[in-house]
């Protein structure tokens, strides 16, 4: 029996900003070769240190639009003027030969739930708010007011938490990916993903 013979998924992570899910995904997906990022659409302009088709695939905004148009986003924002998006027919393609992972907002992952597209959700915080805090702080990169606007927009994603499926607390990157492989790994075995299991052992 081997993993072709089973149903490949979604992995949906989601965190406030400072819960540590970049470095996450980032360590799962160096940990396991066969799980691939999601690589999402953007209409803005590639960075000097961006590849198309590694960090976004980057379209122009009528593509995008039409993309949209004929029913291809699980989930689209407009982020400072630039469309972002997740295409059904991108997820599609790969979940026929891998899982596949990506990070994303509460909203942004409440759309894709809405779809028919085999997916796991898992939320991750930090293991207090004194450390959430503090971990804002260190990154160096907001300002005092930017912080608070953080903490109050995550505040309101923490009351929607109960609408995921696990919940795992950052506390210690290498234990909360460990956390995450395992849930992956439970999430494989279950028996509605094997494919022919009866056929295949029924002789």
């Amino acid at each position: 029996m081997s993993k072709d013979n089973k149903r490949k998924f979604l992995i949906i992570l989601i965190s406030p900003s400072g819960g540590g899910k970049t470095a996450i995904f980032t360590k799962i997906l160096a940990d396991n070769s066969e799980i691939k990022y999601s690589v999402s659409f953007t209409t803005r302009k590639a960075r000097n240190n961006e590849v198309d088709g590694v960090h976004y695939n980057f379209i122009s905004e009528d593509k995008f639009l039409e993309m949209k148009k004929s029913g291809d986003f699980l989930e689209s924002a407009i982020v400072h003027g630039y469309w972002y998006g997740t295409s059904k027919s991108y997820i599609n393609n790969v979940l026929k030969k891998n899982n596949i992972i990506m990070d994303i907002d509460v909203q942004g992952a409440k759309q894709i739930m809405k779809s028919d597209v085999d997916h796991i959700t898992i939320f991750i915080l930090p293991p207090s708010r004194e450390v959430w805090l503090e971990r804002l702080k260190r990154r160096g990169t907001d300002s005092k007011e930017v912080i608070q606007v953080r903490l109050e927009s995550a505040e309101k994603e923490i009351q929607e938490i109960r609408d995921f499926q696990y919940l795992v607390i950052n506390d210690d990157l290498n234990k909360a990916v460990n956390d995450i492989e395992t849930i992956i790994k439970a999430e494989e075995n279950k028996i509605e993903r094997y494919i022919n299991i009866e056929e295949y052992y029924g002789g």
